[in-house]
């Protein structure tokens, strides 16, 4: 099973016309392994579509498309063109709202996939998880295949592979579970950081992290240990190309998520947090859909979470308060002063579950650890500034 980019999603809703009444044999890449293999394609992890494997590159070409920030009708219209695809099929599908319902109809199914999907992309041959080593997979087709007439592709397969499919290459550290870190500008500007005005007088975004089980940062993409493929977005510049045209989460990302060192821009500050936070978690591939999730988060929260700037709190009372609008315990993070080292509310981690098929977060979870930072008793003092 491959995932997609979510902005081809009725792109791919409309493949399902054409798979349906599609005749002639299906061609699997330049093999013919269409003798032995039947491939489901599920695109976004959210549906599951019966397709004929010729119009992969179709697939391929609205993908790539997609990441220039082209209309959804120019994107399959231009490759409709490239390739030769009758767009008459495509419009009797796409602006109906049947391949959407194609679509849905095959979600409860990928809900209840066994084994269940970890990451993206998500290989399985025989209900067996090819992870890392997917690009392989037709070595595992082949394998899988008994008696002597075998097509030829997998006769030109080494010959001394085994029947099964064995020790796989072990996979990265998959996320356990999220934090919304939500950090106090009057606090943190008041500590070791020097800050643009007017500094912000309500909760921003210092960034969505994907933690292990251990409530550790989930490491960043790496080359020599890749978590998922193709390669995430690395590159700033890149990166910036793709949330520029989406003009209202560009909005949203400079009022809710501002980066508020002096010297420090905008875009780096969401580069920094996506390299860190973003490239090995659920939202790899996904980078408009990692930045949406924080911004959606955020703005279903109280904007001081229900706090009063200037008063003082013990770190329980916080923990309660903040538990009474969401429903869960948070994390509390304390800084002190710069001047008279007093302790203040600096940062605050909203817990949450792993998103589920469509990539959206459930409610809050409460967190394992109730402190961090200067903060080390549900006795400690702090002010809200």
């Amino acid at each position: 099973m491959a995932y997609l980019q979510p902005l081809i999603f009725y792109i791919l809703a409309a493949l399902a016309i054409i798979w349906l009444i599609s005749s002639g044999p299906v061609k699997v890449f330049r093999t013919d392994l269409h003798t032995i293999i039947n491939l489901r394609l599920v695109p976004w992890g959210n549906a599951e579509i019966h397709c004929q494997i010729e119009l992969l590159e179709f697939i391929r070409c609205t993908e790539q498309q997609s990441f220039k920030g082209a209309p959804v009708e120019a994107l399959w219209k231009d490759c409709s063109e490239k390739l030769r695809f009758n767009e008459e099929i495509i419009k009797k599908c796409y602006p109906t709202g049947f391949g959407y319902k194609l679509l849905l109809q095959y979600s409860n199914e990928t809900a209840h996939l066994k084994p269940p999907q970890e990451y993206v992309p998500w290989v399985v041959g025989n209900n067996q998880p090819l992870r890392q080593d997917f690009e392989n997979f037709v070595k595992y087709v082949c394998q899988a295949t008994e008696g002597d007439h075998k097509p030829a592709t997998c006769k030109a397969q080494s010959s001394n592979l085994s029947p099964t499919i064995h020790a796989l290459p072990q996979q990265s550290a998959i996320p356990d579970f999220y934090k919304l870190a939500l950090q106090w500008p009057p606090s943190v500007c008041s500590s070791t950081l020097r800050c643009k005005t007017p500094i912000p007088t309500e909760f921003t975004i210092h960034g969505i992290w994907a933690q292990d089980a251990h409530d550790k940062p989930v490491p960043p993409y790496d080359n020599r240990h890749p978590c998922t493929n193709p390669q995430p977005i690395i590159l700033q510049s890149d990166l910036r190309q793709l949330l520029i045209r989406d003009v209202a989460l560009w909005n949203n990302l400079h009022a809710l998520w501002p980066n508020l060192k002096l010297r420090g821009s905008n875009i780096k500050f969401w580069f920094d947090e996506w390299r860190k936070h973003g490239t090995c978690s659920d939202f790899a591939q996904y980078p408009l859909l990692y930045f949406k999730s924080a911004i959606q988060l955020r703005t279903n929260l109280n904007s001081a979470m229900g706090l009063t700037s200037g008063s003082t709190y013990t770190v329980q009372q916080v923990a309660d308060i903040v538990f009474q609008h969401i429903g869960a315990s948070p994390q509390i993070s304390c800084n002190t002063n710069i001047n008279n080292n007093d302790l203040r509310l600096g940062e605050m981690f909203i817990c949450y579950g792993r998103p589920g098929p469509s990539h959206l977060f459930g409610t809050p979870q409460n967190c394992s650890n109730l402190f961090f930072g200067h903060c080390n008793s549900g006795t400690n003092i702090i002010k809200f500034p």
